[in-house]
């Protein structure tokens, strides 16, 4: 179901090469410069002095804007543009990088943190909303099908640059620990601009206000249980899969010895594995699009947890590790091409925005009730397999309810 379907006569025209480029665009600024930093920058901050706490509070600056600015940014992508707000990202986090290519202290780093925050909060949902539009206006038939295709292929790109860029950002930091953050400075900068003027905003619904948007969003979530339950499938990747993800790196160095440059390797690996599986699925998102798919990627997710409290040898860990990776490359495009079809226009961004402040919101609580109690990595573990049996269980229970729905019988009168 495509919920803008009865909108588009009354679009102005909107040229198939139009289109076109902005797919080419959306594919070239899929691949994630900012990865680059990602070998470096704890040896950037430790140059600079900074302890442990400086560090996490470091992390939490980020945060902080994202959980502010998420929701609003999100609307004002429907309400004014979604080429916009992607130059914006692009450009402010470019600008954040170059304060970290110059700095040497806590309080120039923060401000990085902060600007990078405010940029990611700009990002969310913008430019698949503007793809999906721009495949809208076109009268396309299978759009569906088209938008999963484009979505597995961003993804695998990014997976791709996110495995090269790894690699090449250690590699480059043995000869200048700042290079890397510059070369990511000035690639942000470059897609601004090629988003600025290489983007073509397709016609479509636009929200009347922010908070119209907002609204809106709100109330589709509340009448389509569809939406309710992405948004609670959502949070295995937002919250557990982000748990996993630094659980297993902590595992690899603390109980294999594994160095930061066979460490590398590993993300790299990682990234191949589900860019691999995001490609494979390129012209198969619209056959997994359904209920039994999200039980089966929380089952997958839910067993690499167990694995990683249980397992005991390198093997057994890099195995289920991988496994993780294929859920990860094919939950988002599942994700996008389900929440597409049941938003209309001038909703679509600011409901992703939505989804990710959930997500994002949970995942900063939990990790500050984990640091209270003081939570050891089993623990923190046990409560991540916890919460993915939540999951599991909800998703059941909207299943359960849709099956008992009883249809209306319409009374016939004379």
């Amino acid at each position: 179901m495509t919920l803008d379907r009865d909108k588009r006569p009354h679009y102005k025209q909107f040229s198939r090469a139009q289109c076109q480029r902005n797919i080419q665009i959306f594919q070239i600024t899929g691949f994630d410069i900012t990865v680059l930093i990602v070998p470096v920058i704890v040896l950037v901050w430790l140059k600079a002095g900074l302890a442990f706490h400086e560090m996490l509070l470091l992390q939490g600056l980020f945060v902080l804007p994202i959980l502010i600015l998420e929701v609003p940014s999100g609307s004002i992508a429907d309400f004014w543009s979604r080429k916009g707000c992607s130059s914006v990202f692009h450009g402010l986090f470019g600008i954040a990088m170059f304060f970290y290519a110059i700095g040497d202290n806590f309080y120039v780093f923060a401000i990085a943190e902060i600007l990078a925050g405010i940029a990611v909060a700009f990002q969310t949902g913008s430019e698949t909303a503007l793809v999906y539009d721009s495949l809208l206006s076109l009268n396309d038939t299978e759009i569906n099908t088209k938008f999963g295709n484009i979505v597995s292929k961003r993804m695998t790109i990014m997976f791709l640059g996110g495995a090269l860029g790894a690699l090449a950002g250690g590699f480059i930091g043995t000869i200048s620990v700042q290079m890397p953050i510059l070369i990511a400075t000035i690639g942000h900068l470059t897609f601004a601009a090629l988003v600025y003027w290489g983007y073509t905003e397709p016609p479509r619904l636009k929200a009347k206000t922010p908070q119209a948007a907002i609204m809106k969003a709100l109330g589709s979530l509340k009448h389509q249980s569809e939406l309710k339950m992405i948004l609670i499938f959502s949070l295995t990747g937002i919250v557990f899969s982000r748990i996993g993800f630094w659980a297993v790196q902590h595992i690899l160095v603390e109980e294999f010895l594994v160095t930061s440059l066979l460490m590398g390797f590993v993300l790299a690996g990682f990234n191949l594995c589900a860019a691999i599986s995001s490609l494979l699925i390129r012209s198969r998102v619209d056959k997994l699009l359904g209920y039994w798919m999200f039980l089966l990627i929380t089952f997958i997710e839910g067993a690499y947890i167990l694995a990683l409290i249980q397992i005991p040898n390198l093997f057994g860990i890099l195995v289920m590790s991988l496994l993780a990776q294929i859920t990860r490359g094919i939950r988002t495009p599942i994700i996008q091409a389900i929440l597409q079809q049941y938003l209309r226009s001038d909703e679509r961004a600011t409901f992703v925005s939505l989804m990710s402040f959930v997500g994002s919101s949970i995942y900063f609580i939990l990790s500050i009730i984990i640091d209270i109690l003081d939570f050891s990595r089993e623990q923190t573990l046990a409560v991540s397999l916890v919460g993915l049996s939540a999951i599991t269980f909800l998703l059941l229970g909207f299943q359960m309810r849709k099956y008992r729905r009883v249809p209306e019988v319409p009374v016939i009168t004379s």
